[in-house]
């Protein structure tokens, strides 16, 4: 059996205020060299993902801006004839995001949509609580934009239906929304279910979220595991109880604690350590 988690990191392995993930770090890469695969599935950018694999000393396959693009295929599919990066169909360049702004949505919900990469820096700095390099590597985005919404449900309902209508969408982050495609970070799980049959083995995927961002994905799969938020209600999903499991702690010792009652659901041997 191909166990493979995928795994939000902001707020879900990640510190929600610290981004770190050092009280943890080694037990992932005993999950890692028990023969586990992880793949990191976040809004963070190609940069970022990849400065956080730097961080855990590993090259992991990852998912990034939210299901734009898949990298480092070949970690997790040695043999595949695919190229190591793998674009979404539904991925679109922010060149072309912004002339969709620009021309199909009404002034009076633009007034209501802060785009970061139109903010100062101190006000970029207090809301992704990043700066320097960090700031800079979150703000590289190929293919969304990150904006704070200020107006009212039924605006928000209506930016939703125009963007919908352009085959856009907005993903709802910890921090921020994100505009981008219409791709979500589940688009990947039936290229790694596949890889699996293909090599005549079963899988079995553990999603990790906290935020209505990682609803797809965590519905994707097999087992969801749902990290508590510091500041807002627990996310709520429409998948039977008994596939979901609620982290008790937040990030990042409830991502470990709520990825050890996964694995054991299926009593996977490889993880009889960590319990």
């Amino acid at each position: 059996m191909t166990v493979v988690i995928i795994t939000d990191l902001d707020g879900s392995l990640l510190s929600h205020s610290t981004f770190s993930f050092k009280q943890i770090h080694n037990d992932i890469l005993e999950l890692l060299d028990s023969g586990i695969h992880i793949v990191p599935a976040s809004s963070k950018t190609k940069i970022e993902m990849n400065v956080f694999c730097s961080e855990l000393g590993r090259e992991l396959p990852f998912v990034y801006e939210n299901g734009a693009g898949i990298q480092n295929i070949r970690s997790l599919m040695p043999d595949s004839k695919l190229p190591n990066t793998l674009l979404s169909e539904k991925a679109v360049a922010v060149d072309n995001l912004w002339q969709v702004w620009v021309e199909k949505v009404p002034n009076e919900l633009k007034k209501q949509c802060l785009f970061v990469h139109e903010m100062d820096m101190k006000q970029q700095i207090n809301l992704f609580g990043l700066k320097g390099e960090r700031l800079e590597n979150a703000l590289n985005r190929e293919f969304s934009f990150c904006f704070k919404f200020v107006g009212n449900r039924a605006e928000l309902r209506l930016l939703k239906h125009i963007l919908d209508t352009n085959n856009l969408s907005f993903h709802q982050g910890g921090r921020v929304l994100t505009l981008s495609g219409k791709h979500n970070k589940s688009d990947f799980c039936e290229l790694i279910q596949f890889n699996s049959r293909k090599h005549g083995s079963s899988s079995f995927l553990v999603g990790v979220g906290d935020s209505e961002n990682d609803v797809e994905l965590l519905e994707a799969c097999d087992v969801s595991c749902i990290i508590p938020r510091p500041h807002k209600p627990l996310l709520s999903l429409s998948i039977p109880l008994e596939r979901t499991i609620i982290a008790g702690s937040i990030a990042p010792l409830g991502w470990l604690e709520a990825v050890r009652k996964a694995l054991a659901i299926n009593n996977i041997q490889k993880v009889a350590n960590y319990g």
